[in-house]
């Protein structure tokens, strides 16, 4: 879910931040309340797998989490860090749910690799369809 927000994320983080100075925190919270509610419900799975720390409740331990996700992408669009591909922030955010540094690390890392053999793969399908179109 982070390196899904973090593709997209410097977009979003300008529309909370206009969204949070126009319609106030309550409308954004009410906004973002299903995407919440999968992060919560990715948290539960989690600890109910021994994955995630479990010493709070998935809700409560949701909420960092998401603040955490929110903090790097500001500062990768406002400073000279770079995180291009998310891979800190993702591991950072997995950290915190307690999963060990060096296991967070390796899984970003294959995830991350495994999503650009979709986006090849992807690519090589799109291309073969428009081959065959011409």
């Amino acid at each position: 879910m982070a390196l899904a927000a973090w593709a997209v994320g410097d977009q979003y983080r300008m529309l909370i931040s206009l969204g949070r100075r126009d319609l106030g925190d309550e409308a954004i919270r009410a906004t973002l309340a299903l995407a919440r509610e999968e992060a919560t419900a990715t948290v539960r799975r989690g600890q109910d797998e021994g994955v995630f720390a479990d010493h709070v409740p998935a809700p409560v331990l949701a909420l960092p989490l998401d603040a955490l996700m929110l903090a790097p992408a500001a500062e990768n669009a406002a400073s000279t860090w770079a995180d291009p591909a998310g891979e800190a922030a993702a591991t950072a955010v997995l950290v915190a749910a307690g999963v060990a540094p060096q296991v967070a690390a390796l899984r970003v890392r294959e995830v991350l690799r495994e999503s650009e053999g979709y986006e090849r793969r992807s690519d090589v399908r799109r291309f073969a369809a428009s081959a065959r179109s011409h």
